[in-house]
């Protein structure tokens, strides 16, 4: 184009290199691009969701220009670059940062005298790096180590009432969650007494949706059996759980939660945090009977301690309705209503936990009764 007399090559303002994908707040980010040459020398302006504006640098001799930034924020970014009269604008898809410590799975509600597993994850602290588990800003609870991006410790609480629990790494990095510490209401034997080992890390994790009751089939014990004779079968069940068939199993733990002896005595079996391997869906926490009760109703003992052991559930993951059918996926069914306390044949084919309908482990009973302590 003629223009007094010269020609004019004024090449317009162009974005030549910018992410593509969305990228990470505090992520630092390069964006170039060419001018005229004309403008060389000349900065160019940066303005960020039409509200703040700021300086990008200068247009190098040779009519590039590049400048490095990072969004503090996230979510759809608007960029818009302005030399003169020139403007070119951009999009750019911002997602927050990796949370550097956090908790998974908190429980809601747990009761004094019994040790539970707080469990978190971290974001670029390294194996080993050591952490701070406090309660109410000022009791320490533990100081857990970081391994594979992760954290876990046992805690206990003697008092009740409202507790804030934080963990703390590299200033100001911490996370926190209000814990409801209530009364004991039944004790639950931690797995450490009848094994000396915890659930493979490698298990999947869990987020217990509902609870699935079961019998192990084995010969009843008399209401009256030591310790030592239950610890004893609590081995032996494992035993056969983990063995690779035809001897066992093959799993890589005691497949329930928790098991009921008819003393009453409810022991923990396989963590909690961990999916089970007890109704081939396995989105729940498994509670078994201890003994075979095709024909046999459970002892009274038994049926005390599977109330008052759901309820807890029931409160600490913050389960619904435990009479209400919902709909409910299966194994052999297809989804089916089920309330949130079903039996183990209710979703897969099989004869346990005893007769139909739960009528020996009085599972209608054991639902009526936890709803009415909700």
């Amino acid at each position: 184009m003629e223009n007094g007399g010269r020609f004019n090559n004024r090449q317009m303002l162009t974005i030549t290199e910018a992410p593509k994908e969305p990228i990470q707040a505090k992520q630092t980010l390069a964006i170039a691009g060419t001018a005229s040459l004309e403008d060389a020398g000349k900065t160019l302006t940066l303005t960020i969701d039409n509200q703040f504006t700021t300086s990008a640098g200068v247009v190098n001799p040779d009519g590039a220009w590049r400048f490095e930034f990072a969004f503090q924020q996230p979510g759809n970014r608007l960029l818009k670059l302005s030399l003169d009269d020139e403007s070119v604008e951009l999009t750019i898809q911002v997602f927050p940062p990796p949370v550097p410590l956090s908790f998974v799975r908190t429980p809601k509600v747990v009761e004094t005298q019994e040790t539970v597993i707080l469990f978190g994850k971290t974001s670029g602290y390294a194996d080993g790096s050591e952490l701070v588990l406090l309660a109410d800003k000022k009791y320490e609870l533990a100081r857990p180590r970081v391994k594979d991006g992760q954290w876990q410790a046992p805690v206990l609480f003697n008092q009740t009432g409202k507790r804030l629990i934080e963990i703390i790494g590299t200033e100001p990095d911490r996370a926190q969650f209000e814990l409801s510490v209530q009364r004991q209401t039944i004790r639950v034997w931690s797995r450490s007494t009848w094994i000396n080992n915890i659930t493979p890390a490698e298990v999947e994790d869990l987020e217990p949706q509902r609870i699935t009751f079961h019998h192990t089939e084995y010969p009843n014990l008399p209401t009256n059996a030591s310790q030592s004779a239950e610890v004893e079968r609590l081995r032996q069940m494992q035993q056969f759980h983990v063995q690779q068939p035809p001897a066992g199993r093959g799993w890589s733990d005691i497949g329930y939660h928790f098991v009921i002896m008819p003393s009453g005595r409810v022991y923990e079996a396989r963590s909690q945090l961990k999916r089970g391997a007890h109704d081939r869906v396995n989105d729940g926490l498994g509670i078994a009977f201890d003994g075979n009760y095709t024909s046999r109703t459970i002892t009274q003992a038994q049926f005390e301690s599977a109330v008052a052991l759901c309820a807890k559930l029931f409160r600490r993951y913050g389960l619904g309705d435990p009479v209400t059918p919902v709909p409910t996926p299966t194994a052999d069914f297809g989804v089916k209503n089920l309330p949130l306390i079903c039996g183990h044949r209710d979703r897969v084919q099989t004869t346990c936990p005893g007769a139909a309908a739960g009528r020996t482990i009085r599972l209608e009973e054991i639902r009526r009764a936890v709803k009415s302590k909700l």
